[in-house]
């Protein structure tokens, strides 16, 4: 998955000494297959994770991370795989995509999106984050549109300072 926003949250977590894990959905760039309406994809990411956890520690945390269609995903996966420790989701799509998997996970989140991105807008993700009954829970609002040109520092410095060493991660995208 090549584009910008990826690009930040492969080099915050990778700064961080994070195992990071970055991979295209079927159809996607040269990756074989079609769409799969988001239960394809989920299968996708099922399958990057368990060849990313053959290659970790039994005891690894993991952080699962997206943007825009890839933070769905991410949600709808961690609930459903269990043992994922955090979620760091930036631009997640609510003009879309509901949100019941996502208020389920109990791990962190970490929540990322513009002031003015008419795919995940703003007044959604504040209404989303205030009612998310979590204890830990984190939300950045950064000024730019869906595609954070030249915002990605801010996404890849978000990293570095909140999210702690305590553990290593994989992330996906």
């Amino acid at each position: 998955m090549f584009n910008n926003v990826v690009d930040a949250i492969e080099e915050g977590f990778s700064s961080k000494n994070f195992t990071a894990l970055r991979f295209n959905f079927r159809g996607v760039g040269e990756s074989a297959g079609v769409y799969g309406g988001g239960d394809g994809e989920i299968d996708d990411l099922t399958a990057a994770l368990s060849f990313l956890k053959s290659h970790l520690s039994s005891d690894a945390h993991v952080t699962l991370a997206g943007y825009s269609f890839g933070a769905w995903i991410c949600s709808r996966a961690a609930a459903r795989l269990g043992n994922i420790d955090r979620l760091f989701l930036v631009a997640y799509p609510f003009a879309f995509y509901g949100t019941e998997e996502l208020k389920a996970f109990s791990g962190k989140i970490y929540l990322v999106g513009g002031t003015r991105d008419e795919l995940g807008p703003k007044e959604a993700l504040l209404d989303f984050y205030q009612n998310l009954a979590l204890i830990d829970k984190y939300l950045k609002i950064i000024p730019t549109d869906h595609f954070y040109w030249g915002k990605e520092e801010e996404i890849a410095q978000l990293i570095r300072e909140q999210v702690g060493l305590e553990d290593q991660s994989g992330t996906g995208d």
